[in-house]
């Protein structure tokens, strides 16, 4: 007589459970959520030092024209997060597809909106600290959701036309 144990009758299953195939459902593992984060603070971090760097008053420009340098400081910081922001939400189109897209587009997005004020704080700590001009500083605070917006909203472009014209990924 044969006995049936759990084993036995796992053993036998079809596919076996190495083989089975993810479900969409599954979850994203938190170490990779953490990593879209804490890439997204680190370019934040970078985008602070290059904005301080490029930007009229910063470090490599020195004097600044009195009357049109604050304007150019905030549009620079504004085409630099504009660039990263379309980079982001390209990186995340591409992984849309994977299970958990959902979850990492949700942790990028809110690594980009704490990297977007660290970019601004350290582009204003770096120009308290050395620059020639004492008030370097973002007089637009609108230009630093164009980081998260930029990303957010090529994703979601990306995904009505996906959903229009159907997918184009197998």
């Amino acid at each position: 007589m044969r006995s049936s144990s759990p084993d036995a009758e796992q053993a036998g299953s079809y596919p076996p459970p190495v083989y089975s195939v993810t479900t969409e459902d599954t979850a994203v593992p938190p170490t990779s959520l953490l990593w879209w984060a804490s890439t997204m603070v680190g370019l934040g971090l970078l985008m602070g030092v290059a904005w301080w760097f490029v930007a009229p008053g910063g470090g490599l420009y020195g004097d600044p024209a009195p009357e049109d340098a604050a304007l150019v400081a905030d549009l620079t910081l504004g085409g630099l997060q504009l660039v990263v922001g379309i980079v982001v939400g390209w990186l995340l189109v591409q992984r849309t597809d994977l299970p958990g897209a959902w979850q990492r587009i949700g942790a990028a997005i809110g690594g980009s909106i704490l990297g977007s004020v660290l970019a601004v704080l350290i582009g204003q700590w770096l120009g308290m600290m050395f620059a020639a001009d004492p008030d370097f500083v973002l007089l637009s605070p609108g230009v630093a959701a164009i980081w998260p917006g930029a990303a957010a909203l090529v994703v979601f472009v990306s995904t009505l036309i996906e959903l229009a014209w159907g997918r184009r990924r197998p």
